[in-house]
């Protein structure tokens, strides 16, 4: 009787390692190996994810200042003829007086401007575009030592009519202007 409970613990043994499968085990594995590799891919987007989260709050944390935008060229509705009204409205210069009116044609191109008065004389300016404003620089091509600068406020929309303000600079005065521009109909 004892070779009974033998062969049963031998047959039992036999059991126990019959029930260990191989490829169920290589199937596993793999599973684990896919998990894995999820896993790390998850990680890699959630770390992508909070590095596009913090370039975003960032963003809305700039100040006003550096989000002006300066172009080249002046907006597409300002481009051609305008009538130009300026007065005098402060001075010290003996050639310009309180209350002078001045009515000139002024041309309007990509990046310069052409202003002709009345007698035909000519200035030439050049144009920069910052924010809502162009600023006109003279052009001193012409030997003239004077300086002069106007500044227009560019409307929130396309207009008919820009206002702006010009500074006249002589050798040891100075004289600002008021502007009126209305586009000319062509």
């Amino acid at each position: 009787m004892m070779k009974l409970p033998i062969y049963l613990s031998a047959i039992f043994c036999l059991l126990l390692l019959s029930c260990e499968n191989p490829e169920k085990e290589k199937q596993l594995e793999e599973r684990e190996n896919a998990l894995q590799v999820r896993e790390r891919e998850f990680a890699a987007k959630l770390q992508e994810y909070e590095t596009l989260k913090q370039l975003r709050d960032s963003l809305n944390t700039l100040p006003e200042m550096d989000t002006l935008v300066i172009t080249s060229q002046i907006p597409e509705y300002v481009s051609g003829k305008w009538n130009g009204k300026m007065i005098c409205t402060e001075s010290d210069c003996s050639e310009h007086v309180i209350g002078d009116q001045r009515n000139d044609i002024w041309f309007f191109s990509d990046q310069n401007v052409k202003i002709i008065n009345k007698t035909g004389g000519e200035r030439n300016y050049t144009v920069k575009v910052e924010g809502k404003e162009l600023k006109l620089a003279a052009d001193h091509s012409s030997g003239n030592p004077n300086n002069s600068e106007i500044i227009l406020q560019l409307p929130d929309e396309p207009s008919e009519r820009i206002k702006g303000v010009r500074t006249f600079t002589g050798t040891s005065c100075t004289s600002k202007f008021s502007i009126d521009l209305e586009k000319i109909k062509n």
